[in-house]
């Protein structure tokens, strides 16, 4: 079912279809995100269902609006991981309601303060 059509958004945009939206990612990449960012891409899926399903202490969440990259639309993802650290997270939107989780990794200084001005929430 094409669901961005009926809901009259472009095929890229970030949107979760309850009963039809999946999250993946590649179990190729796991190893090397894990060592290059000391987080794995598995818990990239369980933040994001924990963020869509708030059945948990709900955690504050910022996205960004698409932007290019490497020939596909992206977006950005800012969160808290179970830490309390903020963490950093890209997505891109795959056929069949499926969001791709692309990276995870703690939030940067600067990227820190900013999820600090748009939620209020500070390590």
């Amino acid at each position: 079912m094409d669901f961005h059509e009926k809901l009259g958004v472009p095929e890229y945009e970030f949107r979760v279809i309850f009963g039809g939206t999946t999250v993946d990612y590649d179990p190729e990449k796991e190893n090397s995100n894990r060592k290059k960012h000391g987080y794995s891409l598995e818990s990239a899926v369980h933040l994001l269902e924990c963020i869509v399903l708030p059945i948990e202490a709900n955690k504050p969440h910022a996205v960004s609006d698409a932007f290019q990259e490497n020939g596909e639309t992206r977006h950005m993802h800012m969160s808290v991981d179970d830490s309390g650290k903020v963490v950093h997270m890209v997505t891109t939107m795959r056929p069949n309601e499926t969001v791709r989780v692309i990276s995870f990794r703690r939030a940067s200084e600067e990227e820190r303060q900013k999820f600090l001005e748009l939620t209020g929430y500070a390590e």
